[in-house]
């Protein structure tokens, strides 16, 4: 069954209440650039300070590179820009990638936008990019994050102690990951 996406500004993957899109820098750029300057948010993602230049320019980048893929997640009722979720690290040779989602409008946080973005990327991740393993890694206090991974069929590996220094404290991180054949399994 074809879904009617003619209201939607360049679907690449349509869900229920969400849809993947490319990011356009010119346009999509501000959004960016707030999210990544949010306290909120770059407590998990960011630390460097990112104007709509840098915020234009880290996008054109990230196109370039063809080990990361990025898309921008978009409210299919109003089309609007609400999130980004991407995979990186894309190893060809081992079929692996590291996987993210930002929900950046914290009015939607809690609400499973970042769950439905999860399972839509990994959707495409393993039957169109044929992955065999995504990861992901969520700062322990980062407990939406973590708990959106596992509602999504991550399965937590363990723990990295103390790796990565936020506002003067190290935090641990943990180590979540989706095989296809498990992925597969809740088709």
């Amino acid at each position: 069954m074809t879904q009617d996406t003619s209201n939607l500004q360049n679907p690449f993957i349509v869900g229920d209440r969400l849809y993947l899109r490319p990011l356009e820098p010119t346009q999509d750029n501000h959004l960016y650039s707030t999210w990544m300057n949010d306290e909120e948010i770059r407590r998990y993602f960011s630390v460097y300070p990112t104007s709509d230049a840098r915020g234009k320019e880290r996008l054109d980048n990230l196109y370039k590179d063809t080990r990361h893929i990025l898309f921008g997640v978009a409210l299919k009722e109003d089309n609007r820009l609400v999130g980004l979720v991407g995979l990186k690290d894309i190893n060809v040779l081992n079929q692996s990638a590291e996987f993210y989602v930002i929900i950046g409008d914290r009015n939607l946080h809690g609400k499973g936008f970042g769950t439905e973005a999860t399972r839509l990327m990994l959707r495409y991740g393993f039957l169109e990019l044929n992955l065999n393993r995504i990861q992901t890694q969520d700062m322990e206090e980062n407990i939406g994050g973590w708990r959106a991974d596992e509602k999504a069929g991550f399965k937590h590996e363990g723990t990295l102690r103390e790796l990565i220094l936020r506002f003067g404290k190290y935090h641990d991180v943990r180590v979540y990951s989706l095989l296809r054949s498990e992925y597969l399994e809740t088709l």
